[in-house]
């Protein structure tokens, strides 16, 4: 985080302490005072002064200690719910596991849209055109109807991406380099961006220098900048939130330059034609989802932002799992035993690969990547991007029964989320569960009659259930979760494959609220195993 954003968190922690928190404990008490006294707390210790203030200063840097701390006491032991401080929304009702179906009640007594837009926060990262965040979100849309059914079509062209974006950025720059060092955030940054733009308008586009960096970076930007915002009480929000978004507005501008003029070339070219003859891409799938939504959809700075939409989820989440699975491999004690294994299961499958050239060019052959799915999975289980997650908000109205015979009606306006870490490193979720194990999910099909029954019964990096919660859950789970499976998979196969990689210290899980913070100060060390194809590499043609 810059040296501003963490002055304007210590000045939104300040402003916290001493302005807001007090006079939402009073609220809670006067309005709803039955539920927030039979409501279990978790964190808040009635023997303070102000234990309300204190517990959410506290939120700040220690949620995952409270929020383990109430699964165990609450949801684990009673099967209840219970609050922990907020040092924003004021409080969060944690549900136990078996409520998780609340989270996907209608919209009519549950808001998902609204709190996911905090993630974002739209009004002052999007550069005046907020709306586009709101219903009907026409970009989600088109990943609900193409991300999943049409994700194979993409299969040869991320590959040969990912290929050629991973040796631009991690060389060797020289025929005589051995060891050098990268910064992880910013290199698999760069690396999926191409591959994910290569999806959304094709080639020769998605190797436009200035897109690249000015998207990446608007992506980093909102998810920081919101990260900050998100810290505020209400009140600060109109006046300190266009201070931290003016980097996020900035590089909005600099990838609109590049973006809304492709998108006008590709509206002559889609109306000229009649619709036929067009790229298969994303931008292609945005401009009919449009078309049908009506003329005040079909501006082109609006199907630009669209797209910018998708891509800054896309860049973001994709880089935050790929880098995680980086540094979770090669930090891992067992880190031989699982890179000889993943190395083993790459060259046989990419060998049976249709492509002359090797690789995984196809839907298929990244399916077959079992060994490669399982530590994905594993990652995104140790490495989720939250503490308590899939947040929502009880919709206006008279409050959201629980089903809980001693607790009244969760009133409106009520944030919930789920303990998803606490259940991630739940013993009785899984073995051992606070060691990293590549393997976990692929290890029991390692054997003859395991193979025959690895394709219908490993589990999956994008199959969600009770107990695996980083995609989400029910109706509201993320749709692109096959699109993202697929680019790191190929990408960690690529990368296991042609390169020996060291962690350059521990890494380190840092926490902001509920936030597990990206991994941007983390460097690896990096080397080409087969030097010989050095020359064939074209490393300079693709430098990023």
């Amino acid at each position: 985080m810059s040296d501003t954003h963490q002055l304007l968190a210590a000045v939104a922690i300040v402003a916290i302490v001493l302005l807001l928190n007090k006079a939402q404990e009073s609220r809670r008490d006067s309005r709803h005072g039955a539920f927030w006294t039979a409501i279990p707390q978790a964190g808040v210790s009635s023997g303070r002064l102000l234990p309300w203030v204190h517990a959410s200063l506290r939120s700040l840097y220690s949620s995952a200690e409270t929020a383990t701390a109430g699964y165990e006491m609450f949801c684990k032991k009673q099967d209840k719910p219970f609050a922990m401080a907020h040092a924003a929304a004021g409080a969060i009702i944690v549900l136990p596991p078996s409520r998780l179906p609340a989270i996907s009640l209608s919209d009519d007594k549950i808001l998902a849209l609204a709190a996911q837009n905090d993630t974002l926060q739209p009004r002052w990262t999007s550069g005046g055109r907020a709306h586009l965040y709101q219903h009907p979100v026409l970009h989600f849309d088109v990943v609900r109807k193409h991300m999943m059914r049409d994700v194979s079509a993409f299969a040869a062209a991320t590959d040969e991406e990912l290929r050629m974006a991973l040796r631009g950025c991690w060389g060797p720059r020289s025929p005589n380099e051995d060891w050098r060092t990268v910064d992880v955030w910013d290199t698999c940054s760069r690396i999926i961006s191409r591959a994910a733009n290569r999806c959304f308008v094709g080639l020769p586009l998605c190797r436009d220098e200035t897109l690249l960096e000015q998207s990446r970076s608007y992506a980093n930007a909102v998810y920081i900048g919101a990260g900050v915002i998100t810290a505020l009480p209400g009140f600060m929000r109109p006046v300190v939130g266009p201070l931290v978004a003016l980097a996020a507005k900035r590089y909005l501008t600099g990838s609109m330059k590049v973006l809304v003029p492709f998108v006008e070339e590709r509206l002559r070219l889609w109306h000229d034609g009649g619709g036929k003859d067009v790229p298969n891409d994303a931008l292609q799938w945005m401009i009919e989802r449009c078309s049908k939504a009506g003329p005040g959809e079909m501006a082109p700075e609006c199907i630009a932002q669209r797209l910018l939409i998708l891509n800054l989820v896309s860049i973001y989440t994709t880089t935050y799992a790929f880098s995680n699975c980086i540094l979770d491999l090669y930090s891992s004690p067992e880190r031989d035993e699982f890179v000889a294994g993943l190395r083993a299961e790459c060259t046989q499958v990419a060998g049976e690969s249709a492509n002359s050239q090797g690789g995984f060019p196809t839907a298929d052959a990244v399916k077959r990547l079992y060994r490669v799915d399982s530590l994905v999975r594993e990652s995104l289980r140790v490495s989720a991007f939250g503490i308590v997650a899939l947040p929502r908000i009880v919709a206006p109205g008279e409050g959201l029964d629980l089903g809980f015979d001693d607790l009244p009606s969760v009133p409106a306006g009520t944030r919930l989320g789920i303990p998803l870490r606490p259940i991630h490193m739940d013993t009785a979720n899984y073995h051992d569960p606070m060691r990293f194990d590549a393997f976990r999910f692929s290890r029991e099909f390692e054997n003859h009659e395991g193979i025959i029954r690895q394709a219908t019964e490993q589990k999956l990096s994008v199959d969600i259930s009770e107990t695996f919660l980083t995609y989400g859950f029910g109706k509201h789970a993320c749709p692109g979760r096959w699109f993202a499976s697929q680019i790191i998979e190929q990408a960690v196969a690529h990368m296991v494959q042609e390169y020996d990689v060291e962690c350059v210290g521990k890494p380190e899980k840092k926490t902001l609220l509920n936030m597990v913070m990206p991994p941007m100060n983390n460097k690896v060390r990096i080397r080409l195993r087969d030097r010989s194809c050095y020359d064939r590499m074209n490393v300079g043609s693709f430098d990023l």
